[in-house]
């Protein structure tokens, strides 16, 4: 087993191998194309999300104000009404 020649074996070999390589290069920059792909959609829906959030946080607080105003509109008509009361006795 000297060293010689490469033969058409081990060329064929080569070749095989480089196209594998080829292909796995080809797959990895895709797949890291992706990865950033998705990696901003995830970004921009984190941000769709929080203003969602915010949104709702600024619904309730209006929720909150508004019962709380029902509640003293409330009180007063029944105020009013025992006044009324008072004065037809």
């Amino acid at each position: 087993m000297g060293v010689g020649p490469i033969s058409d074996v081990e060329r064929y070999d080569f070749q095989r191998l480089e196209r594998a390589v080829g292909a796995l290069v080809e797959s990895h920059q895709r797949t890291l194309e992706e990865n950033q792909l998705l990696r901003r959609e995830l970004a921009e829906k984190n941000g769709h999300i929080g203003g969602l959030e915010e949104q709702l946080l600024d619904a309730n607080q209006r929720r909150q104000d508004v019962g709380k105003r029902v509640d003293e509109l409330i009180a007063q008509i029944d105020q009013l009404d025992a006044q009324l009361g008072s004065l037809e006795e």
